[in-house]
């Protein structure tokens, strides 16, 4: 399987309205719609793909998705009001804007959410994702991530090194790490 960019119509990526912790969880369109191009996410590194989970070659296509990011270790996790320990603690610290210095790699196997990424111009783009759906984002770009109002997603994480996730909010410290400059260089290429 090639990595190819595909959204189902209802899925497609969107320019986003405001969110705030109290709607973000909705699918905060702006009115009228507008819609995120293939090239606005290829222009800040984002990658998003299919993987059919019903198809019985499934760990191949997983296994060349992993090799082709070179990750080395992976985990599951089920982001639930019933299996997180303090559910609404972490839901607000993955909805606050921030980058690693790591790429960050998620399959979404079960459940419907939302990956906010900063676009060119500072504005968010929305990725909606559900089962299936597969999301590279480079290290150094700024984002957030929640669920919808189910709030039951189970996502696979990819890792390149063992799993190290250190989150650099962009209201404290984000903007003064390396990674950022090195992104920042690399989408203005």
């Amino acid at each position: 399987m090639d990595v190819l960019w595909l959204f189902h119509i209802e899925e497609m990526a969107y320019f986003m309205a405001n969110a705030t912790r109290e709607n973000c969880q909705d699918e905060c369109r702006l009115s009228p719609n507008r819609d995120a191009a293939e090239e606005d996410l290829k222009k800040i590194g984002v990658e998003c793909t299919k993987v059919d989970f019903d198809d019985a070659n499934v760990q191949e296509d997983l296994d060349r998705l992993i090799k082709k990011y070179d990750m080395n270790f992976h985990d599951e996790v089920h982001i639930c009001r019933e299996t997180m320990p303090n559910f609404d603690e972490k839901l607000n610290i993955f909805f606050e804007e921030h980058l690693h210095d790591d790429a960050e790699l998620r399959v979404i196997k079960h459940g419907v959410g939302y990956f906010d990424v900063r676009g060119k111009n500072e504005q968010w783009i929305r990725i909606p994702v559900r089962r299936g759906d597969f999301v590279f984002l480079p290290a150094g770009i700024y984002h957030r991530f929640t669920t919808d109002r189910s709030e039951d997603v189970v996502a696979l994480r990819l890792f390149r090194n063992n799993p190290k996730w250190t989150a650099f909010n962009r209201s404290e410290d984000g903007d003064k790490q390396p990674i950022r400059e090195q992104y920042l260089k690399d989408v203005s290429a």
